[in-house]
């Protein structure tokens, strides 16, 4: 049997060469057109709805979110299956479409199924990012440097040096630093103060010292403050510049405490006072805007006049404004916030929360 293959071939090479040239075309043609990756998408086109729903139960959330979401995405086009997962305070919604239907195309009809949807006031779903189930997730944590002694550090006002602090109880050592290379601080240099001087009010919070013939000061954060401003470098600075990059489908900050103003309401002052809290919020809702106050006209010009009414971003004023709101007017006088509450820098409530080897962290 071989052996007449062999003479075959030999006796008509023409046409075995131009039988070659056409299976070694066509073989080119097809690994190019073939569906088969080496790699293939094992997670077929799927939308993920998270609604947030801030002190409801999961029974509630069953009956007041889940169902009507996916009643509302049942039966769309091409959708092949819709799961759900109500927690508390959370509610998590797949879905899922056909292998042929495209992403864009799936949350297009998301989208407009989910415009119809009637939910309780103040509750929003949100689509989260596309993203495929093949995607890497990275961890990244970032927590405080200590100093090069392994104490706590502060900034000495806008001179560029670093206060260290170490010791604890009513025993506190202060050190001051010129920062060399941030991620070597045993190179840092050492400079030298004079009269260091530590509040009693607040032992081991503000120092005082004297360097080149002047008078400085270093105050250092609590623990709770150091959180929060690891937390908020981590959303308002770390999150931002990590989503623009090419590739990041989405960036999930976890850990640290989410700084807050605490507006703390006393119940006997609402008594006295003759205020529901539901006033006291009220209040505090329609001081926190900006409106226009229409414009000014000067010879051939307009000025467009501005009323600022929102909070931010200075901390000490802000509790101090809050404190001047108005929160109902009297014949007699008008009763202020800082009448019936007072008024905090705090941490939000947290579920979870992360560490870096051992130490807080974001």
């Amino acid at each position: 049997m071989l052996n007449a293959v062999i003479r075959l071939a030999l006796t008509h090479r023409t046409l075995v060469l131009a039988a070659c040239l056409v299976a070694l075309v066509s073989g080119g043609y097809l690994s190019t057109a073939m569906p088969i990756d080496v790699f293939p998408d094992l997670d077929r086109p799927r939308v993920v709805i998270l609604t947030e729903c801030p002190g409801l139960s999961p029974e509630e959330i069953e009956s007041l979110v889940t169902q009507p979401v996916e009643t509302a995405l049942l039966g769309a086009s091409g959708v092949e299956a819709v799961r759900s997962q109500s927690s508390q305070g959370m509610n998590v919604v797949y879905v899922e479409f056909s292998w042929k239907t495209d992403v864009r195309y799936a949350r297009q009809v998301v989208a407009e199924r989910m415009a119809v949807v009637t939910l309780p006031p103040g509750i929003k779903p949100q689509m989260t990012p596309p993203a495929s189930i093949m995607g890497q997730i990275m961890h990244v944590g970032i927590s405080r440097r200590k100093g090069p002694r392994g104490g706590d550090l502060a900034a000495v006002g806008q001179t560029g040096l670093m206060a260290e602090r170490t010791g604890g109880g009513t025993q506190y050592a202060l050190a001051l630093w010129r920062p060399g290379d941030r991620n070597r601080p045993e190179a840092w240099e050492r400079v030298a103060f004079q009269n260091p001087n530590w509040d009693a009010g607040t032992p081991g919070r503000t120092a005082t010292f004297l360097h080149g013939g002047r008078s400085h000061a270093a105050t250092f954060r609590t623990p709770l403050e150091d959180r929060m401003d690891l937390r908020t470098t981590a959303d308002w600075l770390v999150r931002p510049r990590l989503l623009r990059l090419p590739g990041v489908a989405e960036v999930i900050v976890m850990g640290g405490d989410k700084k807050q103003y605490q507006v703390l309401v006393d119940p006997a002052k609402l008594e006295e006072y003759k205020l529901s809290l539901q006033e006291v919020e009220a209040a505090i809702r329609a001081n926190n805007l900006n409106a226009s106050g229409g414009f000014i006209e000067e010879g051939q010009t307009e000025r467009p006049v501005r009323v600022i009414g929102r909070l931010g971003p200075l901390p000490d004023k802000v509790v101090a404004d809050l404190l001047k709101v108005v929160v109902k007017v009297n014949p007699d006088r008008a009763v202020l916030l800082g009448h019936v509450v007072t008024v905090e820098e705090g941490p939000a409530p947290k579920r979870g929360d992360s560490g870096i080897d051992g130490s807080p962290g974001v």
